[in-house]
């Protein structure tokens, strides 16, 4: 796989391929068990619960992605869809700890539409602005727009490669987020190795009512801004800032401040990716409480990349539904390991096929141990996970023909 930089979102960001196609599918079934015996999840507006302490099968994270740029490099567009609205439906499916549009103890469905972008590059036809298959020009201006992520926070937890398995970070709501919102317009503009970039969008959270099939306009009256700087080609820092307005459903308007580092390497061939990210939500409502997020991720795949191993270790402030008292709570702590072996592979064809398992060891606040329902009933679980990832990609040339992409 080639993971020259963390980023593989390309839009808005870095660096584009000139001339080329990217092509990838990617799913996870699995088996699971949350590990909470005695508890039920359970959330209001949706059609089914949860036993915590049983094992159900899932299907997660199936989503195509197509991207291309003319040769050029002045106009670039993304697809990605997500098949979640089928595999997994309005309920979600269980992550304790988890919470975000209506669910707790639970990740949402993402919405079919997951992605749709195009960005226009009216720098490409100058000396310094020119680009080229795998080589961008020394700076760059971008403007884009569709359905998308705003600029804000590192990549996002499906697009980067230190975070391989499939759970979903419970910080994921705050400083990666929104990262399905439509529309969203901006611009980054790039000189050597800095990006500085900004957007406006529709900020409206979604519930278990909402229909994940379509997309959900909303007026752009929020914004943001991110600043990021790669050091010596092998470091990312970002810093960044959103303002959100007009969430709905009873949502207050509020503000997130992000910062992150974002690591890759090679130590004696094998591949190396590792993130540390924080990042702050700030309600407008008064006496409301700020709700801290950070975490620490590290994934490393063998030289002939048939072994992968990730660890990640998470703090995370939630707010609490209104069932548990509301507020926010103080830090939940998850720890993260998993590990990944290629069953089977197939260069010609552009598929592989692993054979997983994974393990969270989750520690609850003790504010929301023991007393009645829906209280949890103990402090500590640890979430069992196994099961097959289907992954494939397959880069072309301007002229359709394939391009090695086992390589890097």
């Amino acid at each position: 796989m080639p993971y020259a930089t963390p980023r593989q979102t390309l839009i808005p960001g870095t660096p584009g391929m000139a001339g080329g196609f990217h092509l990838m599918v990617n799913g996870f079934a699995h088996a699971q068990n949350p590990g909470l015996s005695g508890f039920t999840i359970d959330n209001p507006g949706t059609t089914r619960t949860f036993d915590a302490g049983r094992t159900q099968p899932l299907v997660t994270d199936d989503w195509v992605m197509g991207y291309g740029r003319e040769a050029h490099g002045w106009i670039e567009g993304l697809v990605m869809l997500n098949f979640e609205p089928a595999t997994v439906g309005s309920s979600g499916y269980p992550e304790l700890g988890q919470s975000g549009e209506g669910l707790w103890d639970a990740q949402h469905s993402h919405q079919f539409i997951h992605q749709v972008m195009v960005a226009f590059h009216p720098l490409a036809g100058t000396a310094g602005g020119a680009a080229r298959m795998g080589q961008e020009g020394d700076f760059d201006l971008s403007l884009f727009a569709g359905q998308g992520s705003a600029t804000i926070g590192p990549p996002i937890f499906m697009h980067r490669a230190s975070n391989p398995g499939p759970s979903v970070p419970r910080k994921h709501h705050k400083g990666e987020n929104p990262h399905e919102t439509f529309p969203v317009l901006g611009a980054a503009f790039r000189v050597g190795a800095t990006w500085i970039e900004a957007s406006t969008f529709g900020a409206r959270e979604l519930t278990p009512a909402d229909s994940r099939w379509v997309p959900h306009p909303a007026a752009p009256e929020s914004f943001a801004a991110r600043l990021r700087h790669i050091f010596a080609g092998a470091l990312e820092g970002q810093v960044s800032a959103e303002r959100l307005r007009d969430q709905g459903n009873g949502e207050p308007d509020e503000s997130q401040l992000s910062a992150s580092l974002y690591g890759w390497t090679r130590l004696r061939d094998w591949r190396l990716d590792g993130l540390a990210d924080w990042a702050i939500n700030i309600p407008d409502v008064g006496g409301g409480a700020n709700a801290n997020g950070a975490l620490v991720e590290l994934a490393a795949r063998d030289p002939v990349l048939r072994n992968i191993f990730w660890a990640r270790s998470e703090l995370n402030q939630r707010e609490e539904p209104a069932t548990r008292g509301g507020g926010v709570s103080s830090p939940w702590l998850f720890e993260t390991f998993g590990a990944e072996h290629v069953v089977t592979s197939s260069r010609r064809a552009g598929l592989q096929i692993g054979l997983y398992g994974e393990a969270t060891y989750i520690h609850i606040p003790a504010a929301l141990i023991g007393g009645v329902a829906p209280y949890y009933p103990t402090d500590s679980a640890v979430t069992l996970d196994v099961g097959l990832h289907l992954f494939g990609m397959w880069m072309l040339d301007g002229a359709g023909r394939r391009m090695d992409n086992m390589a890097m």
